[in-house]
């Protein structure tokens, strides 16, 4: 009997058009959107060289030293881009560029270095920031001429003085780069998880005969209540965890979102982060006796507000919310999820990420729980009339 319950509890949740849409069309529309406008912004933040116009004049003809510093920083450096892009022309060809926002700063030898620039801001900053270090270090070197003349005959003796020596060595502490973006993509699959609750909230309304014509059919049929609540749980489970693993599919292989190589723990994030949002479905619509509308509504705030904590309108949000009341990173399911995702992309161990699977379990533990004690206790001495349009 339970088999046959199932099989039709998952025809009718697959006829569902409606949740089908807003639990896996809407998440890959939003995580498309999502690519798009992250594209645009690491367009609109890439390095460029800042662009200035050095005058040649005989003073900079003159200055070996200073023609090789600019060097240093005109030219690129491996993947890196140089921190100025240099164009060598007369003063006025560099005033006009200059007053057409073609440079963003003239450097003049008159016989002194001089900065012009017509307004001030980050890269004007930066130029001076380029010229300062330059006459210090040319300063140094002066000195160092007059304490030790034999310096000016070896060049290669004055590489000790020159080399950069770093004594910190920087170490990346987890297996891949931080990237802050796929806080937002891990969010939305934190989202579409605990959009699951849509599924359970019909599981719970067809099981009640005060809350559907469906549920009062229900409760005349010969079959347990809570057996057809059960397989109306385990069909809606499968379903969004289906619907969750297409949509990781879909980030890694056509978004490609970094995602770990722990497939098997990556799917078990998704398989219980559904129970998880599927079972607070089902608690609010047993504790709630009132419309669908109402307890849709209630679900859409609950699951936005946590989706939001846990970074998905703003991925530092997650860190300030976390910092600032530290008990939000595990009484939040969304953060849960999100965090599990990230401790396996970025961790080398699995600490933190079995801690995240127990935490969504254990939510997932009370939310049955909670369902049961509402379901159980109903009795209906008489239905009153319910309005239903199928």
């Amino acid at each position: 009997m339970f088999a046959h319950v199932f099989k039709y509890r998952m025809k009718c949740f697959l006829g569902d058009r409606v949740t089908l849409f807003w639990t896996m069309v809407f998440p890959i529309l939003l995580s498309t959107l999502f690519l798009m406008a992250f594209s645009n912004f690491s367009k609109a933040t890439s390095f460029t060289g800042i662009k200035v116009a050095v005058v040649n004049n005989d003073a900079y003809q003159e200055n070996r030293m200073f023609q090789e510093a600019l060097d240093s920083v005109t030219e690129k450096q491996g993947d890196e881009e140089p921190l100025l892009s240099m164009e060598l022309v007369s003063l006025e060809e560099a005033e006009t560029l200059l007053d057409q926002g073609e440079v963003h700063g003239i450097i003049l030898l008159d016989p002194d270095i001089k900065l012009v620039v017509n307004q001030s801001g980050f890269n004007q900053s930066i130029i001076k920031s380029f010229l300062d270090q330059y006459q210090q270090v040319s300063a140094s070197y002066a000195t160092l001429f007059q304490m030790s003349p034999e310096l000016l005959a070896n060049r290669d003796a004055l590489k000790d003085y020159s080399a950069n020596y770093d004594f910190l060595v920087e170490r990346n502490p987890g297996k891949n780069e931080t990237d802050i973006t796929v806080t937002y993509f891990y969010a939305l699959l934190a989202m579409t998880a605990l959009y699951g609750s849509f599924w359970g909230i019909r599981t719970v309304n067809e099981v009640q005969a005060d809350q559907s014509m469906k549920g009062a059919r229900v409760n005349l049929a010969p079959v347990h209540k809570m057996k057809t609540l059960l397989a109306g749980i385990l069909a809606a489970w499968i379903i969004q965890f289906a619907e969750l693993s297409i949509l990781i599919l879909y980030m890694s292989m056509v978004l490609k979102v970094s995602f770990s190589n722990q497939v098997w723990c990556i799917l078990l994030t998704g398989l219980v982060g559904s129970l998880t949002g599927i079972t607070l479905g089902t608690m609010v619509g047993g504790l709630i006796r009132k419309s669908d509308g109402i307890k849709t509504g209630v679900l859409l705030g609950i699951t936005m507000t946590l989706s939001g904590f846990a970074g998905l309108y703003f991925a530092s949000f997650k860190y300030v919310v976390t910092k600032a009341v530290p008990v939000m990173a595990y009484i939040n399911p969304a953060n849960l999820i999100t965090d599990a995702l990230y401790a396996l992309y970025y961790y080398d161990t699995y600490e933190r990420f079995a801690l995240n699977i127990v935490l969504l379990l254990a939510f997932a533990a009370v939310f049955c729980l909670l369902t049961y004690l509402s379901v159980r206790r109903n009795r209906y001495a008489s239905i009153p009339s319910i309005q239903e349009g199928d």
